[in-house]
């Protein structure tokens, strides 16, 4: 047997302190492992996360040249390849992709090193779909702690885990302790290491070493302890290693690894819901920079021109992945300053995508009719749509028709007569709504108005809005949305209906009910439980369904009568809370969309959405998806389909299956950084998360939707931008960029790291293998093949005969078609598919709650 020790130091940047000190504790950790390589000429020591090296490169550059010699020395070994370790269930896709591209980057450039071995210590329980992104970043193992044996069972420490694209990554799960140790327990944790090492059948096992949480890593009692215990078990081989050396010698081994499928979850569960405020605005933000980066590196691309930089931006988002940030389990202090970072990636994204549709802009003809007379001149509106698929479906425009409010229209509001022409200047049909303000309502200055658009692929269409005394008007269109006899809404499609002093919403989707007689209820629990939920192994806190209260409807409202859209407002109350829902319906639209507005204020007590739907539901995760039947609670990501309707949301992260229904966690209030349960009466100058307003989108969508553009579609609408009129060489609609065929989803159209081209990242949504190709500025550019699930990038440069894509990972390094689509496989050999099933392969959900109880 052969031990291979992993000295470490886990250090949480941001936790119980703040960043500053976490960053900073990097230094210090980092001088003292340095001091004790003196003293100790085998010891070696593992450290990943970019964000520590380069805040040591600039705070203390020796120290940083110190670790470097050490690195050269093959004692001190750069892992994981992110700028830190994210939580791993919450997230977009393309943003955990991108931890390995800003963190692989920084590696090469200023270590010299490319690690190949991902390293999560701590983070929350993996979705199933981390094998496709570790294996697109060039990664060949990983090793991790969560969940550990008590909440998820695997029949050894070593395995392979297996992406829905066959994509394999060789993985370690620490089986014994954690990630660190406490000072006095490394015998006993070696004991336990060697006497469970003949029950796993390997021959290589590993022991992590060293202090953790704020840093540390081995103590000199540590070292002391592994050269007494090497002296007292002469027949077991002890080596100083790294996560290299060790996957190499696993890599190796004879010994039959089992092969796992599916995700490795769960854990800590109030995490999925904790903090929503900071999960809320983190989402938001993560999408407008997404589409912002897409709009900006299109236009660029297109128009030859300089984009912005959006490194800043990324940065803030990539840092507030972390698994104590985004999870909900720092101290209050700490979100203050991360809601400030995460405000930087908000602006520099609006400010990018406004410099981009300008510099758009400047080039389209955008030229509208003559005034007459003394009337003011008809507004542009770029309405742009950031996909790489066609958009045909409703906008809303709001623009000033006069710089003054029109006071011979005072008390004549809706008679203020209106046009709006579409790119080729023909009439379209609207519908005039109120605008956002409520300044001197009697009297027409801002004009707001719904229509139905179509939209070209990563394009634009030119409307135009004026006042005209004698307007161009289309002919209203038939049927539509309305206000139905009893106070509700309805439209070609479905009708919603509620009552006051009733408990649910009632949907119809061609007649028949969406959830059953029941309707859509809002359910409210009591939650005592702290920042994670158990923290401690309190099994029941992974499971909250114990109703205590449904909210019944207080006032309903119809607010908009269609055709092109309308809404029906109901609040739902309590003595302390509300929650508002605007349930809006579109003309031709197969999908009813929620905005909900929640004021909460329910100490230890959460809140869902109650929703029938049966026993079992696929959910959006990153990387892939993953199906589900009950199992407690569970992280979701942008949308869950169910056998009888699709839910998608741009702000919701918690779900359960329960009793038939679909629940959806909208907020549960614990206390910052609590790990134990508390009642509200206790300690009550100890604040509670979350108190205050919420909002958030929702969508539903007949279960056979196509989920990926719905959820898209909510979370990054198309925009709108009132122009300037003035001439210009493009027409009044048009395409800059397209991808196909339709079951490529694109995760980053974004400028090449070393800006010498353009980086194309899809995935394969449906199942069926794809040839990929991106159409830009009307040359079609064909990428390659791409498996089913799988996530493939290429980098386009501009050559003598035009555009050519080179393959990439996620890294941006060119890799051959041939290591692409390899499959790794143990000992190199593909196992035995017989009746259609893999030897030793274990298919997982998570674990049910049943199993660990």
């Amino acid at each position: 047997m052969k031990l291979h020790l992993i000295p470490n130091s886990h250090l949480d940047p941001v936790w119980l302190w703040d960043w500053r000190e976490g960053l900073n504790e990097g230094v210090t950790t980092c001088r003292t492992i340095l001091q004790l390589m003196e003293e100790f000429p085998d010891l070696t020591y593992i450290r990943g996360e970019s964000v520590i090296y380069e805040h040591i490169q600039k705070a203390d550059p020796a120290i940083f040249e110190q670790i470097r010699n050490r690195i050269d020395e093959g004692r001190w070994e750069v892992v994981g390849g992110t700028l830190l370790q994210p939580d791993t269930n919450l997230p977009a896709t393309e943003t955990l992709v991108r931890q390995f591209t800003s963190g692989l980057s920084y590696f090469e450039k200023n270590l010299g090193r490319r690690p190949r071995i991902a390293w999560a210590a701590d983070s929350f329980g993996h979705s199933a779909g981390w094998p496709e992104i570790y294996t697109s970043a060039g990664m060949t193992g990983f090793a991790f702690s969560r969940p550990m044996e008590h909440d998820f069972h695997l029949p050894k420490p070593a395995f392979w885990w297996e992406a829905a694209s066959g994509a394999r990554i060789l993985c370690w799960r620490i089986p014994i302790g954690w990630y660190g140790t406490q000072r006095n327990e490394i015998p006993l944790r070696l004991d336990q290491t060697r006497s469970r090492a003949a029950e796993w059948g390997l021959e290589n096992v590993a022991a992590f070493v060293g202090l953790g949480n704020h840093g540390g890593g081995p103590s000199r009692r540590h070292l002391k302890d592994i050269e007494q215990w090497a002296e007292a078990n002469p027949d077991v081989e002890v080596i100083y290693s790294g996560l290299e050396r060790f996957f190499a010698a696993l890599h190796k081994e004879t010994t039959e690894l089992p092969v796992i499928r599916g995700e490795l979850n769960f854990t800590l569960r109030g995490c999925y819901s904790s903090a929503m405020q900071f999960k809320a605005r983190y989402r938001k933000t993560e999408n407008l920079l997404l589409s912002a980066e897409k709009t900006d590196s299109i236009v660029s691309a297109a128009c030859e021109t300089p984009g912005s930089d959006l490194s800043a931006a990324w940065r803030s988002v990539l840092f507030n992945t972390f698994h104590d940030i985004l999870p909900g389990s720092s101290i209050e202090r700490a979100y203050d300053d991360q809601f400030a970072w995460l405000g930087v990636a908000w602006h520099d994204a609006q400010r990018a995508e406004l410099a981009a549709l300008n510099t758009l802009a400047s080039r389209i003809d955008t030229s509208v009719e003559t005034p007459t007379e003394d009337m003011p001149c008809a507004v542009p509106v770029l309405v742009w749509n950031p996909h790489p698929f066609d958009y045909e479906g409703p906008v809303e425009i709001e623009a000033c028709i006069d710089y003054r409010p029109v006071e011979s229209y005072a008390g004549r509001v809706a008679e203020l007569p209106v046009q709006l022409l579409d790119g080729a200047g023909q009439p379209l049909f609207f519908q005039r709504l109120e605008p956002e303000h409520y300044f001197s309502p009697s009297i027409p200055w801002r004009v707001r108005m719904a229509t139905r658009v179509r939209v070209p692929a990563m394009g634009w269409q030119v409307l135009q809005i004026a006042w005209a005394e004698k307007p161009r008007l289309a002919a209203a269109p038939a049927g539509g949305a309305r206000i139905t006899a009893d106070g509700g809404i309805e439209n070609e499609y479905y009708r919603v209906a509620a009552q006051a002093g009733e408990e649910g919403v009632h949907i119809f989707r061609n007649g028949k009910p969406v959830f059953g007689e029941a309707g859509l209820r809002v359910a409210i629990y009591d939650d005592r439980y702290g920042s994670w939920g158990g923290h401690d192994g309190e099994v029941e806190a992974d499971s909250i369904t114990d109703v205590k209260e449904y909210w019944r409807i207080q006032r309903i409202e119809p607010l908009v009568s269609g055709p092109e859209k309308t809404s029906l407002w109901l609040r739902f109350a309590s003595a302390c809370s509300r929650l508002d829902l605007t349930v809006t319906l579109h003309r031709g639209c197969d999908r009813v969309e929620i905005a909900a507005r929640l004021f909460w204020d329910e100490p230890a007590r959460r809140i869902k959405l109650v929703m029938p739907a049966g026993e079992e539901a696929l959910f959006e995760v990153p990387g892939g998806t993953q199906k589900r039947r009950p199992c407690g609670e569970m992280p979701g990501g942008r949308w869950v389909r169910t056998p009888s309707f699709l839910f998608a949301s741009d702000s919701v992260f918690n779900f359960d299956l329960h009793g038939g229904c679909l629940n959806a966690t909208l907020v549960r209030s614990a206390r910052h950084a609590c790990s134990v349960p508390t009642e509200p009466a206790a300690m009550p100058w100890r604040p509670y998360m979350d108190s205050g307003e919420h909002r958030f989108q929702l969508a539903l969508a007949p279960a056979e939707c196509d989920a990926y553009p719905l959820a898209d579609l909510l979370e990054q609408p198309p925009v709108t931008s009132p122009l300037s009129a003035h001439p210009g060489k493009l027409s009044k609609t048009g395409s800059l960029g397209r991808l196909e065929p339709s079951n490529l989803r694109l995760l980053a159209f974004k400028p090449a790291e070393e800006r010498d081209g353009w980086i194309v990242r899809v995935q394969e949504t449906a199942g069926d293998a794809a040839d990929a190709v991106f159409t830009l500025k009307g040359t079609d550019i064909p990428l390659g093949a791409v498996r089913p699930h799988q996530i493939a990038s290429w980098k386009l440069i501009q050559g003598e005969r035009g555009w050519e894509a080179e393959l990439q990972d996620s890294s941006e390094n060119p890799v051959a078609e041939a290591v692409v689509n390899h499959r790794a496989v143990p000992n190199g050999k593909i196992p035995d598919h017989k009746n259609g099933k893999l030897p030793h392969l274990v298919e997982t959900q998570g674990t049910a709650l049943s199993e660990k109880a």
